[in-house]
């Protein structure tokens, strides 16, 4: 089966901010994710004595890269126009993305004529995780030791969007609050389940509305949580073909995983809906891996299915892990496999992979 996203799936960067230690969490938890711009990244080149402190007569159009609304994993290219409101000729050093998420041609060396422009082409790639993101590149002109920031934002979702797109449950937060629901096309649809019970829907009752575009989901951690069962993932099932299952991170003490030496670059893994049976192949990539360490093996603590290790493959400082999911014959449902790979050293990394097995050629809700 081919690497990619099944329907409405994905894989998760993690927020790294951190909140404080508490005896219930002796580790620091990641914040939650916060819309906004990352960090600048300070320019390599070195700006030359005589260059003037203030900013180059250079005006952007549009202002921002705005990608939009962008599915899971999805790279989208975006273009901004430099253009020289000065009366000299200007020319581009160098050109600095904030984020690896961030591919650009390069432009140094290239030159902007006095009232002219030049257009500058960006690729970002979406993070595996709903939720919204920000970059930005730095320009660096000859003569002027300021630098032109440029911004890029987008904002990543499903078929069906989740607002907010997690659950802060952090000691010392709300364990109860409300979370919209809603198709960014407007089309009507069914919410079949959250975590795997009848959803707690306000001012929505199943037997008598019909399927609207957009829910107002009620929920409680305590209540719809058993103790010590809270997964990294509250799923919700839905109806759409396109969309069958959506996820709300959960963050809390028990789910946030701290990576201790090898980290991986995203934490969120889902088949989404697969036929009965049916195997499935993904990639983990890794970072932090010490020189000459190698991974050489995987498995599952599941009963229902197993993680094998197909190969690995170093690219720069990443090394990416090609993994097949493969589920007992009998297993049906909404179904989460924690696992772990193992390295040379004898270091391993714990992650999880989740989904939903239906009987082949079924369609809609799959209640089990």
């Amino acid at each position: 089966m081919p690497l990619g996203l099944l329907g409405c799936d994905g894989g998760s960067p993690q927020p790294n901010a951190s909140v404080q230690p508490t005896a219930a969490a002796p580790q620091a938890v990641p914040a939650a994710p916060q819309p906004g711009l990352a960090a600048p990244a300070a320019p390599t080149q070195e700006v030359a004595a005589e260059s003037v402190d203030e900013m180059p007569p250079i005006r952007l159009e549009p202002e921002v890269i705005d990608f939009g609304i962008v599915p899971p994993s999805v790279s989208k290219e975006g273009v901004v126009k430099l253009v020289n409101t000065g009366t000299k000729e200007l020319e581009i050093l160098t050109v600095q993305p904030s984020c690896k998420c961030t591919t650009l041609e390069d432009m140094s060396g290239k030159k902007i004529p006095a009232g002219g422009s030049i257009e500058l082409r960006a690729v970002m790639k979406a993070q595996s995780a709903p939720g919204k993101k920000g970059a930005d590149i730095k320009v660096l002109i000859d003569g002027y030791s300021q630098v032109v920031p440029i911004q890029l934002k987008q904002e990543v979702s499903l078929p069906i969007r989740v607002s907010p797109s997690y659950l802060n449950v952090v000691k010392g937060m709300p364990t109860t609050g409300r979370t919209v629901i809603e198709s960014i096309d407007k089309q009507p649809f069914t919410i079949c389940a959250v975590g795997g019970k009848k959803p707690n829907l306000v001012g929505f009752d199943s037997e008598k509305d019909a399927p609207r575009s957009q829910y107002l989901l009620d929920w409680d951690f305590e209540r719809d949580f058993a103790p010590g069962e809270a997964k990294r993932y509250w799923i919700i099932e839905t109806d759409r073909a396109d969309c069958p299952l959506v996820d709300i991170f959960v963050r809390h003490e028990s789910t946030v995983l701290i990576p201790r030496g090898i980290a991986p670059t995203e934490y969120r893994h889902t088949f989404g809906r697969q036929e009965q049976g049916s195997t499935y192949d993904f990639v983990l990539e890794l970072t932090k891996m010490a020189a000459g360490e190698s991974i050489v093996a995987a498995a599952s603590s599941s009963s229902a299915a197993r993680v094998e290790l197909i190969e690995t493959k170093l690219e720069g400082d990443v090394m990416r892990v090609f993994l097949r999911v493969v589920p007992n014959a009998d297993v049906l449902g909404v179904t989460w496999i924690p696992f772990m790979v193992y390295s040379s050293t004898g270091r391993q990394v714990e992650q999880a992979v989740w989904g939903q097995y239906v009987p082949k050629g079924h369609t809609g809700c799959y209640g089990r």
